[in-house]
C-alpha cells in the first residue's frame, strides 16, 4: 500500500523547521531542470536563489507534501507579489548580489545569470511582459505560487492538493487572485486546475506562459 501523504502549511517558526526547508531546497533542485535534477555543482546557489526568499520573507506562505517523513512536493506561495518583491531586493537579493561580486560563487553559471538580472542588465521573466499586462496582474492576480514534486510521485495528485490548500487560505484573505509563469510542459496542469492564459511571449527559443485564475470566480 503506497505511504499516505499529508499536505500542511509551514509556520514563522523557521528554526524548528530548518530541516524542511533544507528538503524543500534539495527537492527544488532535484527538480529545477524542467523537472529534472540540475548539476550538483549548481545546487548551493539555486537554492538561496528560488527558495531562500520564501524562507526569509513568507515561510508562512508555503506548503510541504510528506510521505513517510520525507519531503515530496512543495508549494512557495505569496499574497502580494508586488510587495514581495521589493522585500525581496533588500532582504535577499542585494546579499545575494555582495557574495557573488565578493568570489563566492565563482564560475557559476547561475551566478552570472542572477547577477546581471540584479544589476538590470538582463530583463526577468516578468519584465519581458509589456507594462500594461504586469499592471493587470499586479492589481487583478496578487498572489502567485510555484509548485514542484518528486518525479517518484508525479500523477497522484499531490500538485492538486497543494493548490487548493492554498487556494483555500488565499481565499480566506480575501486575495483577488494568483498569477503564475510556467513554461510548455506543465501548462496542462495549470490549465487543468482552473486557470487561463493571460498572455505570453517567447525568450530566445522558449515560450513562457502567463497565467491566472480569479479566486471569486470558483466554489
Amino acid at each position: 500500500m503506497p505511504a499516505p501523504i499529508t499536505i500542511r502549511r509551514l509556520t514563522v517558526k523557521r528554526e524548528s523547521e530548518r530541516a524542511i526547508w533544507h528538503a524543500i531546497g534539495e527537492l527544488c533542485c532535484r527538480t529545477g531542470n524542467n523537472g529534472e535534477p540540475i548539476a550538483p555543482e549548481r545546487w548551493r546557489l539555486f537554492a538561496k536563489i528560488w527558495i531562500e526568499p520564501y524562507e526569509k520573507l513568507l515561510p508562512d506562505w508555503t506548503y510541504v507534501a510528506e510521505a513517510e517523513g520525507e519531503v515530496v512536493g512543495y508549494l512557495p506561495g505569496c499574497p502580494d507579489s508586488k510587495k514581495f518583491t521589493r522585500r525581496t531586493f533588500w532582504r535577499s537579493t542585494v546579499p545575494l548580489l555582495a557574495d557573488i561580486l565578493l568570489g563566492r560563487f565563482r564560475g557559476q553559471r547561475d551566478a552570472r545569470a542572477f547577477a546581471r538580472r540584479a544589476l538590470g542588465l538582463t530583463r526577468s521573466v516578468e519584465r519581458c511582459f509589456p507594462s500594461h499586462v504586469r499592471r493587470r496582474i499586479h492589481s487583478a492576480y496578487p498572489a502567485h505560487l510555484h509548485i514542484n514534486v518528486d518525479a517518484r510521485y508525479r500523477g497522484s495528485g499531490i500538485g492538486r492538493r497543494l493548490y487548493q490548500s492554498y487556494f483555500a487560505d488565499l481565499r480566506a484573505q480575501g486575495i483577488t487572485g494568483i498569477h503564475l509563469y510556467c513554461g510548455a510542459d506543465p501548462l496542462t496542469f495549470y490549465l487543468r486546475l482552473g486557470f487561463e492564459e493571460l498572455s505570453s511571449v517567447r525568450l530566445v527559443s522558449v515560450a513562457v506562459h502567463l497565467l491566472g485564475i480569479k479566486i471569486q470566480s470558483l466554489t
